[in-house]
């Protein structure tokens, strides 16, 4: 899965995380996103994603796996990620 190059991760000055497309605020981000994008950015896989958030947020890992899934659905409807 790879990220595009015009989507980036940045906090707004109230300390909010939002996604900005091409310089322009798009959404806002909970944490739990946050980190699913910063893996995804660093190619790891959706299975270790879950697995990753799984721990770092002390969820059951098929909780996990639906969010992931869930997310990783809107940024491919918004041409944010795409297959390799």
């Amino acid at each position: 899965m790879q990220v595009s190059g015009v989507a980036r991760v940045a906090t707004t000055p109230d300390g909010k995380m939002i996604m900005e497309v091409a310089g322009r605020p798009t959404f806002q981000l909970n944490p739990v996103a946050v980190s699913i994008w910063k893996k995804l950015a660093a190619g790891h896989s959706l299975r270790e994603i879950s697995s990753q958030v799984a721990a770092e947020f002390g969820a059951p890992e098929e909780v996990t796996a639906k969010d992931v899934q869930r997310f990783v659905k809107q940024l491919k409807d918004h041409l944010l990620v795409y297959d390799d």
